[in-house]
C-alpha cells in the first residue's frame, strides 16, 4: 500500500477573514450564506460582505421607517427622537456602504477601511441614542459585526498589493 503524504489544505479566504473578526461564528454564518463565498477571491469577498452590510442597513432603515409611523402619537418623545436619530444614522451608513461599493467598482480600495469604520460608528451612535437597550439593539449589533467583517476584508488590499 502506498501512502501519499498529506499536506495541510489552506483555509478558504473567507475563513481566513472570519478568523480575524471579532465574532468568528457570526462571520462564518453571514459570509457563507452566499454560495460564492467558498471560492471567493478578495474582490468577490468584498462585494459579498459589503452587500451583506447594505442589505442589513436597508432592512433596518425600513424597519425604523415603519416603526416611526406606527409610534407616532403613541411613543415617548425621547424614543421617537432616538429613532429619528437612528433613521439619519442608517441613511448615512447606507451612503457609506454605497460609496464602498462604488470604490470596488472603480477598483479604488484605499478608503474601504475608513468607510467600514464609519458604518460601525453610525450603528454605535444609533444604539447610544437610547441610553440602554434600544428597540433595534440586535440590528445595530449585527451591523457592527458586519462592518467589522468589511474592515477585515478591506485590509486584504493593504496587505497584498
Amino acid at each position: 500500500m502506498f501512502l501519499c503524504p498529506t499536506s495541510a489544505i489552506p483555509d478558504e479566504l473567507a475563513t481566513q477573514v472570519c478568523k480575524n473578526t471579532t465574532n468568528f461564528s457570526f462571520c462564518k454564518a453571514a459570509v457563507y450564506s452566499d454560495p460564492r463565498a467558498p471560492k471567493a477571491d478578495r474582490y468577490l469577498l468584498s462585494y459579498i460582505v459589503f452587500g451583506l452590510a447594505y442589505k442589513n442597513a436597508t432592512n433596518t432603515r425600513d424597519y425604523i421607517d415603519i416603526s416611526l409611523k406606527n409610534m407616532e402619537g403613541h411613543a415617548k418623545p425621547e424614543i421617537m427622537e432616538a429613532m429619528k436619530k437612528c433613521q439619519g444614522d442608517y441613511k448615512e451608513a447606507l451612503q457609506a456602504i454605497s460609496e464602498a461599493t462604488s470604490d470596488l467598482d472603480s477598483e479604488t480600495f484605499d478608503g474601504l477601511d475608513k468607510l467600514a469604520i464609519d458604518v460601525d460608528n453610525l450603528a454605535r451612535d444609533c444604539e447610544a441614542g437610547f441610553n440602554g437597550k434600544s428597540l433595534i439593539s440586535e440590528k445595530n449589533q449585527d451591523l457592527i459585526k458586519l462592518s467589522n467583517i468589511c474592515y477585515v476584508v478591506s485590509k486584504l488590499y493593504t496587505i497584498s498589493e
